[in-house]
This record gives structure tokens, C-alpha cells and sequence, in this order.
């Protein structure tokens, strides 16, 4: 804030508190055209169960710390200078974002004690507020200083009282779902309850309009027939998907739902076939995760399946529609290329190489690469076997080499 600023403020403020509330609204306006400023217009005394209201800068700021620090820095002091308005929440508020912004270690105790005063404002403030998510990170922040002044005991309460604010405040969300829940489930209660007060109605009037032991038997007929026809054709339809989920699980790898081997095989020799008889050319990946035996004995087998299934979504990501992505079993993937040259598929092979090797997987700090290999029918017999075949010796030569990196098949 400039110095012209600074002194047009203090003016206003030793005027009066009318001039300087103009001012402090008008500066708003003009310095933070990218805030939504939506504030409560009317701020009288509240009572120590209702929630203070807060100036949506504040907010913006306390966000801004957490994303962007530099920037957050360049804008707390223009927020700091019309701090005078500020009820307790806001103060609060503004003592996080203080700390936060620390970056002089030598101020630490300042910040602590800072942190420490906004604390002690608690017991004039709501439960309900101090339980939110941006008031209860205080302690986190204060768990943290704690830290850097090598205070451990101190650390371990404040992140103690956060958790218990953290189940206060879930609770707190449960509490109002439940009362918007039972509001409904009251109103549904009702609606029902008219519901079946006009249908009794209705059916007294059949009833009277109708030969008593005729409407009987006509009516058992029927509901006979509807509930024979629902009972058949929920059988139906539960023998229709049985039969989907059967013919799915047989073609599919139950761990990633990718392909498996054996629809890979039908697939690929279904494509040589084809591309063979029309002169077409036809491509094939193999690939296999580095290093996964020791992923799997460092980490056990949950993270090994994490892992593979990883793999799979990053490939899903990078192949096209029409080709054919399958699991072999353990770690080995395998993809067919229709219509693809050979420094076409090894390209889709590097992407797909890149992107596993850009991925973070977190609890493994091992890096999780794959080899690839690339194999064209031209440089292979007519027959799929030849061509997977083809496709597994360049993989064993990128593996051979060094890893992390793909190989294509020279016949």
C-alpha cells in the first residue's frame, strides 16, 4: 500500500468510525477486483454460539498462503492495514496467516505466541466455527513451529487438539445431515400418508361401483398374472447378466479388467489373419514392469497390485480404441497394433514408457519403470506366436540393456 494510501486512511479514522468504514469498503473495491467480497452487512454483537462472520478477503488470503505463498506476502500487508475492523474470527485468521508466511525463523517465538493469543480468544468464539477446517489448522501450524523450536511434547498436543476438533467437526457434518435427512424423511412420511388416504378413497369408490365377489376374483386373476409375468421376467433378465458377467469374466483379467491371455491370442490371430490376407501391416507391444519381484518383496503384494493396475490405467490412457490391451499374467502386458508401422507403435511404446516412469506411487519409494519391446509383421513369420515371440526378445533386449526404455525387433 503507498504512503498517499496509507495517510488517506488514517485521516478518515481519526474523523470517525463512519468515514473510516467508508473508506476500508471503498479500498476493498478498487485494490481486490479478484476477491468476491460477500460479507455479512450487518455485524452486531453475536453471541458466543453463533459463527462471526468473515471478510471473504481474509479468506481468499489464508488460501492464497497455503498455494502461493510470494503472492500471499505482496497482498498481507494491504489486509493488515485495515485490520482495526476485524472481529475475533477474522484476528484468528489473520494470526495463521502470519504464521504461514514465516519465512524468519528468528521470529518464531513471535509467531508462537501470536498463535498462542488468538488461542486464548476461544472461549468467546463458537464451537462450531473453531471446529471448521481453515480455524482448526491453527494448532497444525502451531504443532509445526513447535517442531522447529524442538518442543515434541508441545507438538504432540496441538496435533492431539486438532484431532479432536477434526471429530468434532465430522460430527458436526453428521449432526446436520441427519436433521436434513429426518426433515425429509418427515415430509416424505406425510406425502405417503395423503397418498394412501386418497388411494383407500379411491378404492371405497370401486368398491361401491363394483359386484363385490366379480371384482375379487377378477382382481386375483390379474395380480396373479402381473406377479407370474414379474417373477419370469426378473429371472430373465438375471439370466441375461449372469451370462454377460460369464462371457466378461472369461475375457477379461479379473485384477485390472483389461483383456487376458486368452482373448489376447483370439484377437491377435483374428488381426494377423486379416492384415496378412490384405497385405496390411500390424504391430505388437510386450512390456513388463522392472523390477517388480522386488516391488512385491519390499512392499507386499497389495502394492505389487497397486502397482499392475497402475500400469493398466496408464495404458488405457495411451493406446487408441482399436487396439487390443492385455494382461499375460504377473507383470507382462502386451498390446496389438492394427494397421501400425513399426516407428509408429515404438513411438506409442516411448509414450507409454514416459508416462509410467513420470507416475508417483505413494509408499514405494522404488521408481516404477517398464521395459518395452516392439515387433512388426513384416520382420516375422505370418502367425501370432512369431510376432508375441518377436515382440518378448526385444523386450528382453531393453531389459538386457539397461531398462526403462524400448526396443524394437530387427528380422
Amino acid at each position: 500500500m503507498s504512503k498517499q494510501l496509507l495517510a488517506f486512511i488514517l485521516l478518515f479514522s481519526l474523523i470517525g468510525s463512519i468515514y473510516s468504514v467508508a473508506a476500508a469498503e471503498q479500498y476493498k473495491h478498487s485494490v481486490f477486483p479478484f476477491i468476491v467480497a460477500q460479507e455479512s452487512g450487518d455485524k452486531t454483537l453475536l453471541s458466543n454460539d453463533q459463527p462471526l462472520p468473515v471478510n471473504a478477503r481474509i479468506l481468499s488470503l489464508l488460501a492464497l498462503s497455503e498455494s502461493s505463498p510470494e503472492q500471499a506476502r505482496e497482498i498481507q500487508p494491504k489486509i493488515i492495514a485495515i485490520s482495526d475492523n476485524f472481529n475475533r474470527a477474522e484476528r484468528y485468521l489473520m494470526s495463521i496467516i502470519n504464521a504461514l508466511l514465516l519465512t524468519d525463523d528468528s521470529r518464531l517465538e513471535h509467531h508462537v505466541n501470536e498463535l498462542l493469543s488468538a488461542i486464548a480468544m476461544e472461549d468467546r468464539m463458537a464451537k462450531s466455527q473453531l471446529v471448521t477446517p481453515d480455524f482448526a489448522k491453527i494448532h497444525l501450524i502451531l504443532a509445526e513451529l513447535y517442531v522447529k523450536a524442538s518442543d515434541y511434547d508441545k507438538a504432540y498436543q496441538q496435533k492431539e487438539i486438532y484431532i479432536e476438533k477434526y471429530q468434532d467437526y465430522r460430527d458436526q457434518l453428521r449432526e446436520q445431515r441427519l436433521t436434513k435427512l429426518n426433515k425429509k424423511y418427515e415430509t416424505d412420511l406425510k406425502v405417503k400418508a395423503n397418498e394412501l388416504l386418497k388411494s383407500q378413497h379411491e378404492l371405497k369408490a370401486l368398491q361401491l361401483k363394483e359386484t363385490e365377489k366379480s371384482t375379487q376374483i377378477q382382481q386375483r386373476n390379474s395380480l396373479i398374472f402381473i406377479i407370474t409375468a414379474i417373477v419370469f421376467l426378473v429371472l430373465l433378465i438375471r439370466q441375461f447378466r449372469v451370462r454377460s458377467i460369464l462371457r466378461s469374466l472369461s475375457n477379461t483379467d479379473s485384477l485390472t479388467g483389461l483383456y487376458n491371455r486368452r482373448t489376447l491370442f483370439e484377437q491377435g490371430e483374428h488381426f494377423v489373419k486379416q492384415y496378412a490376407d490384405e497385405g496390411k501391416t500390424l504391430s505388437v507391444i510386450m512390456l513388463d514392469i522392472d523390477y517388480f519381484k522386488q516391488v512385491n518383496d519390499d512392499y507386499g503384494h497389495d502394492k505389487g497390485d497397486q502397482v499392475i493396475n497402475k500400469v493398466a490405467t496408464l495404458g488405457r490412457e495411451t493406446i487408441r480404441t482399436r487396439d487390443v490391451f492385455a494382461r499375460l499374467g504377473g507383470e507382462e502386458f502386451a498390446v496389438v497394433l492394427p494397421a501400425t508401422q513399426l516407428e509408429e507403435a515404438k513411438a506409442i511404446a516411448e509414450r507409454f514408457r514416459e508416462k509410467v516412469e513420470q507416475v508417483y506411487m505413494p509408499d514405494i519409494e522404488q521408481m516404477v519403470t517398464i521395459s518395452a519391446g516392439v515387433a512388426n509383421i513384416v520382420d516375422t513369420a505370418a502367425n501370432f506366436d512369431d510376432l508375441l515371440h518377436a515382440a518378448d526378445q526385444a523386450m528382453y533386449q531393453a531389459k538386457a540393456a539397461g531398462r526403462n526404455q524400448v526396443c524394437c525387433y530387427q528380422g
